[in-house]
């Protein structure tokens, strides 16, 4: 199965390096695999240029880090439709440490084996091996949500409320998903990126890949949980809590994957 890996470094570029250490470290045959870093303008991305001797591409999403929306969807979404020649993408975010051999095989051989899947998800983990189930919902439950518009030509209408449930998802820091028509139909017109209903009774929000995640219940398509594990920091670019820890432990892994080690 060609694998197509994609992941967005959105300042993130100490965790970018750790992921990449550990990607090729792991997978160092990668005849199937192809690697593909989309940066939003991050100022040191400059430190990954040992990966290109390797076979990654780097390149600029064409977002920058002040952007005022979560710009993470649009940038996947390009790169869905600029490389369509694979038979599974794996959208990984950049703060994601893989830690057990041929991570990537095994999940494209779980999706292979399963055509009513449409996405494999590797399961989030710790060093220690605990783990994080995010199927059990986010820890803030309903949120109450207060907007405005403005009409080309006109003033800001009166603000509106509405609360809204978060809706269930694939989650997309580590996602091997299926490259075939309603996927791709999917991105196209709908893209990966966020989004809300309105509605009196309660509306919802689905969050990155949350959409698609219900086009492809529409077609009888589910994801799965995979057998492998990997590290996941979580919230690297926007969550300043608990920064200095993540950055222990990051650096921490990174002593296991030293640059002249890697082919």
């Amino acid at each position: 199965m060609r694998v197509q890996v994609v992941t967005v470094n959105h300042g993130t570029t100490e965790y970018a390096d750790l992921f990449l250490r550990s990607l090729l470290a792991h997978h160092p045959d990668r005849s199937e695999l192809a690697v593909l870093v989309l940066d939003n303008e991050s100022g040191d991305v400059h430190r990954l240029d040992w990966a290109r001797a390797l076979g990654v591409r780097i390149r600029a999403s064409g977002w920058s880090l002040d952007a005022s929306v979560n710009t993470h969807g649009e940038v996947l979404r390009a790169a869905v439709l600029a490389e369509p020649d694979c038979d599974a993408y794996l959208f990984a975010d950049s703060d994601v440490c893989f830690v057990t051999d041929d991570t990537v095989g095994a999940m494209a051989r779980e999706l292979a084996a399963n055509p009513g899947a449409f996405a494999v998800e590797a399961v989030w983990a710790n060093e220690d091996g605990t783990v994080f189930h995010h199927r059990a919902g986010p820890p803030m439950g309903r949120s109450r949500i207060r907007e405005s518009v403005r009409f080309a030509g006109g003033d800001w209408g009166e603000p509106y409320e509405f609360d809204v449930d978060y809706g269930d998802r694939v989650h997309p820091f580590c996602v091997l998903v299926r490259n075939d028509a309603p996927f791709r139909t999917t991105v196209e017109l709908l893209g990966l990126s966020p989004a809300m209903t309105q509605c009196v009774r309660g509306g919802m929000f689905w969050d990155t890949f949350g959409l698609l995640t219900q086009v492809m219940r529409t077609h009888g398509r589910v994801w799965v949980t995979s057998t492998q594990q990997v590290v996941h920091f979580a919230g690297a670019s926007w969550q300043p809590e608990w920064a200095a820890d993540k950055a222990a432990r990051r650096d921490a892994l990174m002593g296991r994957y030293p640059l002249d080690r890697l082919r």
